[in-house]
């Protein structure tokens, strides 16, 4: 899908509450639509949506199912 570049917290509890990614092409086209022409897609992808952390994240959910859960950066 893409490379996480940064993340949000919740300063309350110091909960990590969202993860930044920039797309890769192919996954940019199948969640938004479209590929941004002059720079890379970043969505910001809520942390309940993900599965597992390891060398990579994981995600809970299929590219199409992500769809009404991301917001567009």
């Amino acid at each position: 899908m893409g490379k996480v570049k940064n993340f949000e917290i919740n300063p309350d509890g110091m909960k990590v509450t969202h993860f930044i990614i920039k797309l890769e092409n192919d996954a940019a086209n199948q969640l938004l639509g479209k590929r941004p022409r002059l720079r890379q897609a970043k969505v910001r992808v809520k942390t309940e949506n993900i599965e597992n952390i390891k060398d990579a994240i994981i995600l809970g959910q299929s590219i199409e199912e992500l769809k009404g859960t991301i917001d567009k950066l």
